[in-house]
């Protein structure tokens, strides 16, 4: 006999109050839909954001909810669909357990919904946190990566994670939720073939629409399986299931008493490149700012990894077709030509150069079997790097465990907002830019999302 995981994640959704939540828990919510926020705004404009924003029917000036925080309405699941893909296109978004983008699913849909039906930042705090907390448990009963079977994690348990935190949001009773993931439980989607296409950002957004679609049919009165999650041979995460070793049996015992969000919190990129690459720039700016390393002197640069990373990383498709924010040969180029890692770098002025062509040619990953798998497969690049140069010299910055920005490693407020004023210049002035990113820094005290204004 299974647990009753569906059952258990719906009690505790219908009975978390904003009070039950630790301080620091409280503190990761705000960091992470402060930073998507932000992120959302710099990925405007992207072809995929433009693409689906065309496509919604719903736009217009009195739909229910806002479109990038904007003048621009449209229904709760189509801003929830536009902001989502938004965000996520720029590869820039938060990241969390198995690699997850939580802030991305989280954010569109408990923002769009709370505009829908009147709710406050602590609302939204609140209901964030019954999601959070409900898909780190169910992340955590599979040891195999869902990547490996082809499973696009954050899309297809999205819509699960979403439904519990926008039922939380209304104050659904427990079986008004359990429906509701129960349906969000036949709608998981999104596979790793679509990453660094189109496709990848719209099946995340997909799956943060669906899981209010689903919380609102719940609430209609739709029936749905009371175990969808965990039936035997039957249900979501048997179905998603990379070998088959998932734990349907053990009960969830520690829902509300041991906390997630604070061990394991939410982890903010420094630099717009996707998380595999984010050590590595952190070693390159290290060796380059420390030994005052210019591109002229480097012979060769060797970016280090695991044999375990190098399994996952090997298989992208980011390997054979040149993704800009996906590429480790740009992002190392750019921290030694540039010294930084900024949307700059990004752009095809910058990588179509001369100088950067021919330094991206001169650099490669190297597996290293000195250092261990990581406990998360997809962090990719260790950090270690070498730099050959070409007097001999052999610079190397050793592998650490996590970037800086992660949980362990948090950024500072004025660090945040660097991050954030970058993501917005261009769509904000700086002063409604900063006033924007205190109230999201601070958003338990915001008496409605309507009154957040970008």
């Amino acid at each position: 006999m299974p647990a009753p995981i569906s059952r258990t994640l719906a009690a505790f959704a219908a009975q978390l109050k904003f009070d039950d939540i630790p301080g620091l828990a409280v503190e990761a919510i705000n960091t992470g839909i402060t930073d998507t926020v932000g992120v959302m705004m710099s990925g405007i404009g992207t072809p995929v954001s433009k693409l689906t924003l065309d496509s919604v029917g719903t736009r217009g000036k009195t739909g229910e909810a806002r479109i990038f925080l904007g003048d621009e309405r449209a229904s709760a699941v189509d801003a929830t669909l536009v902001n989502s893909v938004t965000t996520t296109s720029v590869v820039y978004d938060d990241v969390a357990f198995t690699g997850t983008h939580t802030s991305t699913i989280l954010m569109p849909a408990l923002f769009a919904e709370a505009e829908a039906f009147g709710a406050s930042g602590r609302d939204v705090v609140r209901a964030y946190a019954a999601g959070y907390e409900a898909w780190a448990r169910l992340a955590e009963r599979d040891p195999d990566s869902y990547a490996g079977k082809g499973w696009h994690a954050t899309a297809a348990f999205g819509a699960t994670a979403a439904s519990i935190a926008v039922c939380n949001l209304h104050g659904h009773d427990a079986e008004t939720t359990l429906r509701a993931i129960g349906i969000a439980a036949a709608m998981p989607g999104g596979i790793t073939a679509s990453f660094d296409t189109d496709v990848g950002p719209f099946q995340v957004g997909r799956g943060a629409a669906a899981g209010v679609m689903a919380a609102r049919l719940a609430k209609a009165g739709m029936t749905a399986p009371e175990d969808g999650l965990e039936r035997p041979g039957r249900g979501m995460l048997v179905a998603l299931s990379p070998k088959g070793a998932v734990d349907l049996d053990t009960p969830i015992a520690d829902l509300g008493s041991a906390w997630r969000l604070e061990t394991i919190g939410i982890n903010i990129k420094q630099y717009p490149f996707g998380n595999m690459n984010q050590r590595a720039i952190d070693g390159t700016l290290d060796l380059v700012r420390e030994h005052d390393v210019s591109p002229e002197a480097v012979e060769r640069v060797e970016v280090l990894i695991s044999e375990a990373q190098y399994a996952v990383v090997s298989k992208s498709p980011s390997t054979i077709n040149f993704v800009p924010s996906h590429s480790i040969t740009l992002a190392v180029a750019g921290a030694i030509i540039a010294r930084r890692g900024t949307f700059a770098e990004l752009s095809e002025t910058f990588h179509s150069r001369p100088d950067v062509q021919a330094l991206m040619k001169v650099i490669a990953p190297a597996v290293d079997k000195t250092i261990p798998a990581d406990t998360q497969p997809n962090l990719g690049y260790s950090g270690g790097i070498r730099i050959h140069l070409k007097d001999g010299t052999v610079l190397e910055s050793p592998s650490v465990s996590y970037a800086r920005g992660h949980w362990t490693r948090r950024m500072s407020e004025e660090e945040l907002w660097t991050k954030f004023a970058a993501c917005t210049h261009g769509r904000l002035d700086e002063a409604k830019a900063r006033r924007l990113f205190d109230q999201l820094l601070h958003l338990q005290n915001v008496g409605s999302i309507a009154d957040l204004n970008a």
